[in-house]
């Protein structure tokens, strides 16, 4: 990474908005880690958004074609709030979050997908994180989480492809046992 990357640095207040306010799309390995440490069937993990819920590119990869339209698989929430985040406002399955989760507030641009030289890291305006000025942060840690989200992510946009370019589509419960659950 080069050395003259000025980016901000923030840590958690634990204020809870992330977990609440946006939808997070999770990929194929996210959804696998957190049915192995839950213990949940994929089903109850997951629920499939119209592309009306969801500001995201039309055509994007993570766009799966079922007969009532586009629909991105996310992570459930229960009354306006991730599943998974306790009454504290803590993440009860912090250690198999969402690559998405382990990096946000952040977001990292690299100069290209297989180089490891960062471009950029800037705050991610999905929404107003109250998160607090701090002296420093693991920027490995980001930097490797952020390369870890793009393979997943691709990974998983070539199921996604394989899917919406098949014959036979069905609906939710297909497309789990399609890509392994």
């Amino acid at each position: 990474m080069p050395v003259d990357i000025k980016y901000p640095k923030v840590i958690c207040s634990r204020c809870g908005n992330c977990c609440s306010i946006p939808i997070v799309p999770i990929t194929r390995k996210d959804l696998a880690r957190l049915v192995k440490t839950t213990g949940k069937p994929a089903k109850d993990i997951v629920r499939f958004c119209s592309i009306s819920e969801m500001e995201y590119d039309a055509e994007a990869g993570l766009w799966i074609m079922f007969k009532s339209g586009k629909r991105a698989m996310v992570l459930r929430k229960r009354k306006e709030k991730c599943i998974f985040q306790a009454k504290d406002r803590v993440c009860s399955i912090y250690a198999a979050r969402p690559q998405t989760c382990r990096t946000f507030p952040y977001s990292v641009e690299f100069e290209d997908y297989w180089d490891r030289d960062v471009s950029k890291i800037k705050r991610n305006k999905i929404l107003d994180c109250n998160a607090v000025k701090c002296s420093e942060i693991d920027i490995d840690t980001l930097v490797d989480d952020a390369h870890k989200e793009n393979r997943e992510d691709k990974e998983y946009y070539r199921f996604v492809k394989q899917w919406n370019e098949s014959e036979k589509k069905g609906g939710t419960a297909d497309f789990l046992k399609f890509i392994g659950f």
